[in-house]
């Protein structure tokens, strides 16, 4: 709590373990393999978080955010520019893609899935928009939400945001 700046990247490490926690507590199919894979990425950053290393915010991958709308963590996936560096004055476009319906899509199989390729000079974001409800109700918001926490740590240009998307995430 004393460290604001690492609080506001918690859900980084958590939305691993929520991952595999809902499957468990709600009696879902759960792949063993990417349950295993999703702990170790909770032990891996756990600690850099501790110590204040949080090499995923230059890298890319799997990112998250607590949600004002019910505190949930929720997670998006984020390709960083490759010509990136935190502290040039310059501001990125955004690229946000959203998926189609998927009516097995769960915190788990969506972070196991594959990373955006990273462009030249803007971000790429992929968000999750809670199960497959098709970036309805809650997953609409969920879309700005992923907005602001970008916005929180990194210089993005408000006014070139690009939406698009494959099948309902092209209703988006």
């Amino acid at each position: 709590k004393d460290r604001p700046n690492l609080l506001d990247l918690l859900p980084d490490v958590e939305i691993f373990h929520k991952a595999v926690r809902f499957p468990l507590e709600y009696d879902e199919i759960c792949d063993v393999s990417r349950a295993r894979k999703a702990l170790d990425s909770v032990m891996k950053r756990a600690p850099l978080l501790r110590e204040g290393k949080t090499p995923w915010t230059t890298e890319g991958g799997v990112r998250a955010y607590r949600s004002w709308i019910d505190g949930s963590v929720q997670p998006y996936f984020l390709a960083v520019p490759k010509n990136y560096h935190p502290a040039a004055a310059t501001q990125y476009r955004v690229d946000i893609f959203c998926h189609g319906r998927d009516e097995k899509l769960t915190d788990l199989n969506f972070i196991s899935g594959k990373a955006p390729a990273a462009a030249e000079d803007h971000f790429v974001v992929h968000p999750y928009g809670r199960y497959c409800v098709a970036n309805k109700f809650a997953g609409e918001f969920d879309l700005f939400e992923v907005l602001e926490s970008l916005k929180k740590q990194y210089r993005i240009d408000e006014n070139r945001i690009v939406l698009t998307g494959f099948s309902m995430g092209g209703a988006a």
